[in-house]
């Protein structure tokens, strides 16, 4: 049993746009996947992070494991440990443990959905980035292509290793329908080179569900790849 965290280097970088892929990837490989997210914030419910990766996956959404696939929800869009506050609750992480334990060992491979960047502050006293680094789940960095992902995407890195986590990759998320393709270059080499990581590939902005899901397919092999699958 083993689980893969995805993070991303910001909020709205493509974190779920990924996880639905790979789950999508992995369950046609006949790998027994599955999904969770640790916090989700916003008004839908059904968590519109969880649909949306279901959506991709083309997985039905089942009202009974809601609670499992989403351990916290909070209706107001804001970081966790103030929307919690604002729900007037406080995250604890031993039930996410708890949660994370209990749907990892009901999966050959778990998908974790970080929420925001990695150090967003699930409440007064934790950043994100420490519980995973507690837990020591291999991580998966999701990170935008353009102008301004080399420092995003250095500093996560950073983050990560300063607590011993095993950085599996990047994969780059385009978030303009057209990208200067001579700048998303460079920027891919460079943090190859600067950030000492291995690069999956690019994802280009795509709407048509059919056309990503072919589009992630070498991403997809690459990661199982690394994985050891």
């Amino acid at each position: 049993m083993s689980g893969i965290f995805v993070a991303g280097t910001d909020t709205n970088v493509g974190k779920t746009h990924v996880c639905g892929l790979l789950l999508d990837f992995l369950l046609k490989e006949e790998i027994q996947a599955g999904y969770q997210k640790w916090v989700a914030t916003g008004p839908e419910f059904p968590p519109a992070d969880l649909a949306a990766c279901l959506r991709m996956a083309q997985l039905p959404l089942v009202p009974e494991l809601v609670g499992t696939q989403v351990v916290y929800h909070f209706p107001l869009p804001a970081s966790p440990h103030f929307a919690a506050e604002r729900a007037g609750t406080v995250i604890d992480p031993a039930l996410i443990r708890a949660r994370y334990q209990e749907r990892l060992a009901s999966h050959e491979l778990l998908i974790v959905e970080g929420v925001g960047g990695l150090l967003v502050p699930l409440n007064r006293a934790l950043l994100l980035v420490d519980l995973l680094g507690q837990l020591k789940i291999p991580t998966l960095l999701v990170a935008t292509s353009g102008l301004g992902t080399i420092n995003h995407t250095l500093l996560s890195l950073e983050a990560l290793r300063y607590r011993d986590i095993e950085v599996l990759g990047v994969v780059f998320s385009d978030a303009e329908p057209e990208e200067d393709e001579a700048l998303v270059e460079d920027n891919m080499r460079t943090i190859a080179n600067l950030g000492q990581v291995r690069v999956f590939g690019r994802l280009r902005r795509c709407l048509d569900p059919a056309g990503a899901r072919s589009d992630f397919a070498p991403i997809g092999l690459a990661i199982a790849k690394a994985l050891g699958r």
